[in-house]
């Protein structure tokens, strides 16, 4: 039985880019895939035994994880719900798919409908409906055209992986229902368009067919009806274990082709068990033949194996673990800091040994770890924790982990610049991952320096079925932080109670020092809008009001002195119980009033000015610093309501004064009484001027001497 394997099959450029894409998150980075990387379920087992695990939602993340968007694309709200969850994210999605939800998005600006035609449950058409923002539709069948809104322009895309003769059916059906203007977009993917093709001509040359792939995959149920239709005896498979002679009975030729995302090592399985079918005839037990067959395809990565040592050398171990080929341990995968020189003449040909296979890119050899089993046995050991549980650990920092180059955000000087996600540690025998933001409370730049350190942690998830440990210092630093808080709280506390007695101590020697009644000099010690604040001896300060300055009365504390200023103050209360003194500085000064009063006395006549009227009475400025007041009844001899009926402001007078009253610096004056004063002193004048005169007169004697009176 000859067979004849399509070419082009298998893996396509987009596939590929996102096979490297995990495989090497793989290698350096705690990450996950959302939702199956690719349509294979082999090799989403194989991702999740290299470390990559696959999540189904963004909920199932931690902040700091790194997640892997699949080849088929996300929608834009899936990307802003990842930054929003601080999660750093490799972008695995398709070219050709990013193409579509471009070409989507800006159709949309432009003012078209999009119809995307394809299936609705897929994820690549699911994503690339999503950049549609509500104007868009997807036609799976010709029924579903009645579903199409009317409108003017239409942009119609379609499925990569779409045959595109149902594309063509679709869209002539579409055109006819749905007359307008249109864009075309038949963005099939080259990759399928040739696969399709490859295996439509191979279909006519062959009596049986095989077509590879996950069941789920579009692009391989679209070739399995593509064949079917040339090749009638066509079977759709995952693996090889699903072949059985009984397929191929009475075949001379066998065409087989795979899906987009078959990864080559499940064709070449496929292949070498329908050759051994050929060649062995072991129709008998096809299960123990295809176990036989494929030695070599069943060591993949992950895989744990025991086997005996067979040579040491310079490279590392060798070991003889049952396979066609013997496999290598290097020195850097037997122990961390191994010592080549140092371990070969510890090690003896024959010593059993336990292994991990991992990628080795060698023909020759099988790729082993004697790290990573030891990892694996020690997650053995490794406690569960309870939900919201969380237990302390001691960690070693061992490196840095940062994003990975292709997924960087950012450029500076033409380097790029790779954030770090956090630290990869050694804890309870296994490593695991303490996420940058639980390192410190604050903001970290340079991680180096951690490298290599003991740190105090918490154990806060654990995942055995993922291998997954995740540590956190966050809980232990808050803790910390607050009990430094706490103490230095008591402290400060402490230190003002022991502050406040000494003040208190002092205070009460400092009152035995000081009289009500006395002159201090003292030092001003703050300035206030009220007054000023003095200390009169070591320990005591008193207030010296703003009613106390000066006998100024618009005088300002700031403008009477400042703070350091030494000033002479009078004690005016001590109040020991409220533990207040009050101080006048105005009671050391002379009053200017006394001063400026001092040449007036009662019975003086003096020159003033009408300053102001009062209900009662009227103001009389008589210098810069003195006034006094004329009461309404001293204004004229007869009954006057108010002063403004004769006075005038600013009219000059001439009023006696009648009352000194220096003990509160009021002065006393009245018009009548000079106006009086002044017309007897005239009659005096007159009469002894006269007296040798004889006054027969006796009515003018009797008024002269009513004058006198």
């Amino acid at each position: 039985m000859e067979v004849i394997v399509a070419d082009p099959c298998g893996f396509c450029y987009g596939v590929k880019r996102a096979v490297q894409i995990a495989e090497s998150a793989a290698d350096s980075l705690p990450a996950a895939t959302l939702g199956p990387l690719i349509h294979n379920p082999q090799f989403t087992e194989a991702l999740k035994q290299k470390g990559i695990l696959c999540k189904e939602s963004l909920e199932e993340f931690v902040p700091g994880e790194t997640v892997i968007f699949r080849s088929h694309g996300v929608g834009p709200e899936v990307y802003e719900a990842a930054a929003t969850k601080n999660l750093h994210i490799l972008d695995a999605t398709c070219p050709n798919v990013k193409m579509n939800q471009k070409k989507a998005s800006q159709a949309v600006s432009d003012g078209y409908t999009v119809i995307i035609i394809g299936e609705k449950g897929h994820p690549e058409v699911k994503s690339i409906l999503a950049f549609c923002k509500k104007n868009g539709i997807i036609l799976e069948c010709k029924d579903d055209i009645g579903e199409v809104p009317s409108a003017h322009k239409y942009c119609v895309l379609s499925q990569t992986t779409l045959e595109g003769a149902k594309f063509d059916e679709m869209l002539q059906a579409l055109q006819q229902a749905r007359p307008g203007e249109y864009r075309v977009e038949k963005s099939i993917c080259l990759a399928t368009s040739q696969r399709q093709q490859a295996a439509a001509e191979l279909a006519h040359k062959v009596d049986a067919f095989i077509v590879i792939g996950g069941r789920n995959s579009a692009n391989t149920k679209h070739l399995t009806e593509l064949v079917s239709a040339i090749c009638p005896r066509c079977y759709q498979v995952e693996t090889a274990r699903e072949l059985s002679p009984e397929m191929f009975h009475g075949c001379r030729k066998v065409g087989i082709t795979a899906g987009a995302s078959t990864p080559d090592r499940i064709i070449k399985e496929a292949v070498m068990a329908m050759e051994n079918m050929e060649n062995k005839k072991m129709e008998g037990d096809f299960a123990a033949m295809l176990d036989a067959s494929m030695e070599d395809f069943g060591v993949h990565p992950g895989k744990l194996v025991k086997g005996k040592i067979s040579q040491v050398d310079k490279e590392g171990v060798f070991v003889d673990f049952g396979y066609t080929r013997d496999g290598l341990i290097a020195w850097k995968d037997w122990a961390v800091d191994a010592n080549g020189d140092e371990l070969m003449n510890t090690l003896n040909v024959g010593d059993e040994v336990e292994a991990v296979v991992i990628p080795s890119g060698s023909e020759d050899f099988v790729g082993l770890s004697k790290i990573r089993a030891e990892k694996e046995a020690a997650w053995k050991n490794i406690a569960p924790l309870a939900e919201g549980e969380k237990r302390p650990a001691k960690v070693k920092v061992l490196r840095v982990i940062k994003k990975r180059n292709r997924d960087r955000d950012r450029e500076a000087e033409g380097q790029n610049v790779r954030p770090v996600v956090g630290l990869a540690v050694a804890v309870e025998g296994v490593e695991g991952f303490m996420p940058a933001s639980h390192v410190e409370l604050r903001h970290i730049d340079d991680f180096a320096p951690y490298v290599g350190q003991e740190l105090d942690a918490e154990i806060i998830e654990v995942d055995p079925e993922k291998k997954r440990i995740v540590v956190s210092r966050r809980d232990l630093l808050k803790a910390e932080k607050a009990k430094k808080h706490e103490e230095w709280l008591a402290n400060r506390e402490a230190a003002r109670e022991a502050a406040r007695a000494a003040r208190l101590a002092k205070e009460e020697a400092a009152y035995g020092k000081i009289a009500e009644g006395e002159v201090y000099e003292g030092k001003v010690v703050k300035v206030a809008e009220f007054g000023l604040f003095v200390e009169v001896v070591d320990g005591l300060v008193g207030l010296v009001h703003n009613s106390e300055l000066s006998y100024d009365r618009g005088a300002k504390a700031g403008e009477v002195a400042k703070e350091g200023d030494m000033v002479k103050v009078f004690v005016k209360k001590i109040d020991k119980e409220n533990r207040r003194v009050s101080l006048s500085i105005k009671a050391t000064m002379e009053d200017p009033w006394i001063a400026a009063a001092a040449g007036f006395k009662e019975g003086d006549v003096v020159d003033g000015v009408v300053d102001r009227f009062l209900p009662f009475g009227a103001l009389v400025r008589l210098n810069d610093k003195v006034e006094g007041m004329i009461h309404v009844s001293e204004i004229a001899e007869e009954r006057i309501e108010k002063p403004e009926d004769v006075l005038k402001i600013g009219q000059e007078v001439k009023p006696m004064i009648i009352k000194v009253d220096r003990a509160h610096r009021k002065i006393g004056l009245s018009l009548t009484r000079a106006k009086k004063n002044a017309e007897k002193a005239q009659m005096d004048a007159y009469m002894s001027h006269n007296s040798d005169e004889a006054l027969t007169n006796n009515a003018m004697a009797e008024q002269l001497e009513g004058l006198k009176k």
